[in-house]
């Protein structure tokens, strides 16, 4: 059974995707921070900001205000410097993928490809025994091939079907969260496709939406879907 902590950060985690109510996330998010701290677990800490920095990231994008992106980041460098004090290698990765994440959609593409290199060798070499799948490190794989792809590095896209491929060869994790990746890593092709290859782009973009239409919870998706679609022609 999940620490008390740990079914707090759950609680957190469900009320930002599920119901989308990110002060209720938020709420939660700091009643986990307190009880990981009570229960003595760093990598708990650590995985609760970067919780708390996807809810900031996600308010960023609803209301357009660059605060809400500046608060993401800094609370996923808190992860990332909370792990390191720790001397938990454990509690590295998930808050330097988060980082890496927000360091993308700032534009600092060079930056956040270190980060997810970074957090893949850590997932890889020390994984959290909570996220060991490797559904997890296909999912950074995407992300990371898709920045280095907005680097300039064209050979990227191959990589990027390729963890796309195994990501959906292997549904180690919940359908909420499978479907939410894959149809998150069809977007993320159509998007860095739209001026090289339009009709790739829209054959991916819609690819995603089949995903998204098949499962009513990824409501978040849908609305990043729809912003996206604004973008592609």
């Amino acid at each position: 059974m999940d620490s008390k902590a740990r079914q707090l950060l759950g609680k957190a985690n469900e009320a930002r995707e599920i119901e989308q109510d990110y002060l209720k996330s938020l709420e939660f998010t700091d009643q986990a921070l307190i009880t990981f701290q009570q229960e003595n677990d760093p990598l708990g800490i650590a995985e609760t900001e970067a919780s708390r920095a996807i809810v900031f990231k996600l308010l960023y994008r609803q209301t357009s205000d660059h605060n809400f992106l500046l608060l993401a980041e800094s609370a996923a460098s808190a992860g990332v410097n909370i792990a390191k004090a720790s001397n938990n290698k454990e509690a590295l990765a998930l808050p330097l993928f988060e980082l890496a994440k927000i360091k993308d959609e700032l534009g600092n593409f060079s930056e956040a490809v270190s980060l997810y290199q970074e957090a893949i060798d850590n997932m890889l070499n020390n994984p959290p025994q909570t996220h060991n799948r490797m559904s997890v490190i296909n999912d950074m794989k995407v992300h990371l091939a898709t920045s280095e792809y907005k680097t300039g590095d064209k050979q990227a896209l191959n990589r990027v079907l390729e963890a796309l491929s195994n990501l959906e060869k292997e549904p180690d994790i919940s359908k909420y969260n499978q479907d939410a990746w894959v149809s998150g890593a069809y977007m993320r092709l159509a998007d860095i496709l739209k001026d090289d290859d339009p009709e790739k782009s829209r054959q991916y973009l819609y690819q995603a939406k089949e995903i998204i239409d098949n499962n009513p919870e990824l409501k978040i998706r849908l609305s990043q879907w729809e912003k996206l679609k604004q973008t592609i022609n």
